[in-house]
């Protein structure tokens, strides 16, 4: 019986996670191996190519999601509200002042 070759997906990626492990990687050689092992898989899904050699392509996209994560190869998450900063809202309503500016003639309305 032969054995089944193995792909390049898996080839690659067994060699990113035993290297990631023993810490044998720059971060600049694990940003380049996992963009394109997402850019091989994304071409793959396209292609509507769910397994590979009977695993799922998924576990693989969470495999290298993974060591991207660890790596600390992603940006800080930073939410929306973070960018709006502090605002301090004044509470007017009590204020004497009429901010519309106009007066209302009441001889118009009342005869």
């Amino acid at each position: 019986m032969a054995k089944k070759e193995k792909h390049s997906i898996q080839v690659d990626f067994l060699d990113l996670k035993n290297k990631f492990k023993a810490n044998q990687l720059t971060t600049e050689q694990v940003d380049q191996i996992t963009c394109k092992l997402i850019a091989e898989m994304a071409v793959l899904t396209v292609n509507g190519i769910t397994e590979i050699n009977g695993v799922s392509i998924d576990l693989y996209k969470d495999r290298v999601w993974w060591i991207v994560e660890k790596a600390g190869l992603l940006p800080e998450y930073r939410d929306e509200e973070d960018d709006l900063g502090e605002v301090e809202i004044e509470d007017d309503y009590y204020n004497d002042e009429d901010d519309f500016g106009c007066e209302i003639d009441d001889s118009k309305f009342y005869k």
